[in-house]
């Protein structure tokens, strides 16, 4: 019985993460060019994928893995590795779209974050970002039973805390874990907190319910999805190609 809800929950993450994706990909203004980065770029395939409306194209990308950095490159992607948590190396004013998929629930220093996507976007810039719900059912549900959310990570010795976790946190590594999940009250407000208006909000995934009522009830009800997200521009911010 354990087994057949894991499989079902995986089958639903992954159905969630899908769904995650292509709104953040239509998120994207189809402009002539732009320069993009993406943080925590991994392979650089997803990137690739998500600003292809636009014609001409310049991305760049971080990671703090060696293996992602080398696979980006492969692709053509401006890659460096680097820890996020201590800094963007870029110049002010530099890019003009930030994208950070399932990258903040990594970082202790939230705030350090946020501003330097602030400093490095152009004033007519925008971001375009993901994480994972604390408030979202199956996290509620946790808590209620006095386990650990499943989106959150206290060791990297196991497992510990919720015993029908999907991923095996043995020997995790401490870039890997989820530090700080957010709800969608604490996402929007961070962002508003350093100097970005939110033009778009959205949840993608809605436990337990599969595809296409899941994406159904997303719409009606984000505060309770499995993933989160935004669109934010820097204040007086307008589109790219105004």
């Amino acid at each position: 019985m354990a087994n057949l809800i894991k499989n079902y929950l995986k089958f639903l993450w992954s159905e969630a993460a899908k769904s995650n994706n292509e709104i953040l990909t239509s998120f994207i203004e189809p402009v002539r060019e732009a320069k993009i980065l993406d943080l925590g770029c991994d392979t650089g395939e997803l990137i690739i994928k998500r600003v292809k409306k636009i014609k001409k194209t310049e991305i760049w990308g971080i990671d703090i893995r060696r293996k992602a950095i080398l696979a980006s490159k492969k692709l053509g992607i401006k890659a460096i590795e680097g820890d996020i948590e201590k800094g963007l190396p870029f110049k002010d004013n530099f890019f003009d779209i930030v994208s950070a998929n399932q990258i903040i629930e990594h970082l202790i220093d939230v705030d350090k974050f946020v501003k330097e996507i602030n400093r490095v976007l152009k004033p007519k810039g925008y971001i375009v970002l993901s994480t994972e719900n604390l408030s979202s059912w199956h996290n509620l549900l946790s808590l209620l039973l006095g386990w650990q959310a499943f989106s959150q990570n206290i060791s990297s010795s196991g497992n510990l805390g919720n015993p029908f976790r999907l991923v095996n946190c043995k020997n995790l590594d401490q870039s890997n874990m989820h530090v700080k999940i957010l709800t969608p009250q604490g996402l929007k407000g961070i962002f508003n907190f350093h100097g970005f208006k939110i033009k778009n909000f959205f949840g993608a995934g809605y436990y337990p319910f599969p595809p296409p009522i899941s994406n159904l009830l997303s719409k009606v009800d984000p505060i309770h999805c499995a993933f989160i997200g935004l669109k934010a521009g820097k204040f007086g911010g307008t589109k790219l190609d105004e």
